[in-house]
Protein backbone atom coordinates (compact mmCIF):
# COMPACT_ATOMS: atom_id res chain seq x y z
CA UNK A 1 0.00 0.00 0.00
CA UNK A 2 1.34 3.43 -0.88
CA UNK A 3 0.67 6.61 0.99
CA UNK A 4 2.09 9.62 -0.79
CA UNK A 5 5.65 8.69 -1.76
CA UNK A 6 5.99 6.09 0.97
CA UNK A 7 5.93 2.31 0.61
CA UNK A 8 4.26 0.57 3.54
CA UNK A 9 5.02 -2.96 4.65
CA UNK A 10 3.35 -4.68 7.59
CA UNK A 11 4.40 -7.03 10.35
CA UNK A 12 3.37 -8.22 13.79
CA UNK A 13 6.10 -6.13 15.42
CA UNK A 14 9.62 -4.72 14.85
CA UNK A 15 12.88 -6.08 16.24
CA UNK A 16 15.12 -3.11 17.11
CA UNK A 17 18.23 -5.30 17.50
CA UNK A 18 18.07 -6.94 14.09
CA UNK A 19 16.28 -3.94 12.52
CA UNK A 20 13.86 -6.31 10.85
CA UNK A 21 10.18 -7.12 10.77
CA UNK A 22 8.97 -9.87 13.07
CA UNK A 23 6.14 -11.86 11.57
CA UNK A 24 5.66 -10.19 8.18
CA UNK A 25 2.00 -9.63 7.29
CA UNK A 26 0.24 -9.20 3.99
CA UNK A 27 -1.71 -5.91 3.79
CA UNK A 28 -4.99 -7.84 4.13
CA UNK A 29 -3.73 -9.54 7.33
CA UNK A 30 -2.66 -6.21 8.82
CA UNK A 31 -6.01 -4.70 7.88
CA UNK A 32 -7.80 -7.56 9.66
CA UNK A 33 -5.66 -6.90 12.76
CA UNK A 34 -6.54 -3.22 12.57
CA UNK A 35 -10.25 -4.09 12.43
CA UNK A 36 -10.00 -6.53 15.35
CA UNK A 37 -7.73 -4.26 17.43
CA UNK A 38 -4.78 -6.66 17.45
CA UNK A 39 -1.22 -5.32 17.41
CA UNK A 40 0.42 -4.75 14.05
CA UNK A 41 3.21 -2.53 12.79
CA UNK A 42 3.30 -0.51 9.58
CA UNK A 43 6.83 0.21 8.38
CA UNK A 44 7.42 3.18 6.05
CA UNK A 45 10.19 3.23 3.49
CA UNK A 46 10.62 6.05 0.97
CA UNK A 47 11.46 3.45 -1.72
CA UNK A 48 11.35 -0.34 -2.01
CA UNK A 49 15.05 -0.85 -1.29
CA UNK A 50 15.67 1.88 1.26
CA UNK A 51 15.94 1.64 5.03
CA UNK A 52 12.81 2.31 7.07
CA UNK A 53 12.16 5.92 8.09
CA UNK A 54 9.43 5.27 10.61
CA UNK A 55 7.15 2.69 12.15
CA UNK A 56 3.53 2.95 13.23
CA UNK A 57 2.51 0.51 15.96
CA UNK A 58 -1.23 0.13 16.41
CA UNK A 59 -3.12 -1.90 19.03
CA UNK A 60 -6.61 -0.46 19.21
CA UNK A 61 -7.91 -3.15 21.60
CA UNK A 62 -5.74 -1.62 24.34
CA UNK A 63 -6.08 1.97 23.12
CA UNK A 64 -2.46 2.27 21.97
CA UNK A 65 -0.72 3.75 18.96
CA UNK A 66 2.87 4.88 18.55
CA UNK A 67 4.93 6.44 15.79
CA UNK A 68 8.67 5.79 15.90
CA UNK A 69 10.87 7.97 13.68
CA UNK A 70 14.21 6.36 12.88
CA UNK A 71 17.58 7.88 12.06
CA UNK A 72 20.07 6.68 9.43
CA UNK A 73 21.45 4.12 11.86
CA UNK A 74 18.08 2.45 12.47
CA UNK A 75 17.77 4.00 15.93
CA UNK A 76 14.73 5.69 17.41
CA UNK A 77 15.27 9.43 16.98
CA UNK A 78 11.89 10.41 18.37
CA UNK A 79 8.62 8.78 19.26
CA UNK A 80 4.99 9.77 19.65
CA UNK A 81 2.79 7.65 21.92
CA UNK A 82 -0.98 7.97 21.72
CA UNK A 83 -3.78 6.60 23.86
CA UNK A 84 -7.48 6.40 23.09
CA UNK A 85 -9.60 8.78 25.15
CA UNK A 86 -13.22 9.65 24.41
CA UNK A 87 -13.13 7.85 21.05
CA UNK A 88 -10.06 9.66 19.70
CA UNK A 89 -6.29 9.36 19.92
CA UNK A 90 -4.59 11.68 22.39
CA UNK A 91 -0.85 12.37 22.02
CA UNK A 92 0.28 11.37 25.49
CA UNK A 93 4.08 11.33 25.21
CA UNK A 94 6.75 12.71 22.90
CA UNK A 95 10.31 11.45 23.42
CA UNK A 96 13.49 12.64 21.66
CA UNK A 97 16.76 10.67 21.68
CA UNK A 98 20.25 12.07 21.05
CA UNK A 99 23.08 9.60 20.39
CA UNK A 100 25.88 12.16 20.13
CA UNK A 101 28.67 11.00 17.81
CA UNK A 102 27.77 7.32 18.22
CA UNK A 103 27.41 5.23 15.08
CA UNK A 104 26.02 2.17 16.87
CA UNK A 105 23.08 0.60 15.09
CA UNK A 106 19.45 0.13 16.10
CA UNK A 107 18.63 -1.28 19.51
CA UNK A 108 22.30 -1.65 20.45
CA UNK A 109 22.75 2.10 20.76
CA UNK A 110 22.30 3.96 24.04
CA UNK A 111 21.25 7.58 23.85
CA UNK A 112 23.42 10.20 25.51
CA UNK A 113 20.42 12.42 26.12
CA UNK A 114 16.69 11.74 26.26
CA UNK A 115 14.02 14.42 26.50
CA UNK A 116 10.37 13.54 27.01
CA UNK A 117 7.11 15.45 27.31
CA UNK A 118 4.13 13.82 29.02
CA UNK A 119 0.80 15.47 28.22
CA UNK A 120 -2.41 15.37 30.21
CA UNK A 121 -5.73 16.30 28.57
CA UNK A 122 -6.30 18.70 31.49
CA UNK A 123 -3.49 20.96 30.23
CA UNK A 124 -0.55 19.65 32.26
CA UNK A 125 2.81 19.00 30.58
CA UNK A 126 5.75 17.37 32.32
CA UNK A 127 9.15 17.70 30.68
CA UNK A 128 11.90 15.31 31.73
CA UNK A 129 15.51 15.47 30.56
CA UNK A 130 17.84 12.56 31.19
CA UNK A 131 21.57 12.91 30.58
CA UNK A 132 23.44 9.88 31.86
CA UNK A 133 22.32 9.39 35.46
CA UNK A 134 21.14 13.01 35.82
CA UNK A 135 17.40 13.57 35.48
CA UNK A 136 15.63 16.91 35.66
CA UNK A 137 11.91 17.47 35.50
CA UNK A 138 9.64 20.48 35.10
CA UNK A 139 5.88 20.75 34.79
CA UNK A 140 3.56 23.40 33.45
CA UNK A 141 -0.18 23.87 33.71
CA UNK A 142 -2.76 25.60 31.55
CA UNK A 143 -1.36 24.37 28.23
CA UNK A 144 -3.74 24.16 25.25
CA UNK A 145 -3.99 20.47 24.30
CA UNK A 146 -6.23 20.86 21.25
CA UNK A 147 -3.41 19.90 18.84
CA UNK A 148 -2.79 16.65 20.75
CA UNK A 149 -6.02 15.06 19.49
CA UNK A 150 -6.19 12.93 16.34
CA UNK A 151 -9.01 10.83 14.93
CA UNK A 152 -8.43 7.07 15.04
CA UNK A 153 -7.19 6.47 11.51
CA UNK A 154 -8.68 3.96 9.14
CA UNK A 155 -6.23 1.24 8.13
CA UNK A 156 -3.35 2.66 6.06
CA UNK A 157 -4.31 6.33 6.56
CA UNK A 158 -1.53 7.35 8.94
CA UNK A 159 -0.84 10.88 7.60
CA UNK A 160 -2.20 12.68 10.66
CA UNK A 161 -0.24 10.46 13.06
CA UNK A 162 3.11 10.70 11.27
CA UNK A 163 3.37 14.48 11.15
CA UNK A 164 6.85 15.43 12.35
CA UNK A 165 5.84 18.97 13.25
CA UNK A 166 3.12 19.23 15.86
Amino acid sequence: MRLGHTNWTYCEDWNTLTEESMGPLKPEEAQARHASGELYTAVARPAETSAPELRVHIRLETGYAAVVFMDGYGRTSFEYTFTILNGALFLETVTFYDYGDSTERGGYADSERMESYDFNPDGIVVQEIEIGDDVSSESRRGIDMSSNWEPIPPFGAYDSLIQRQR
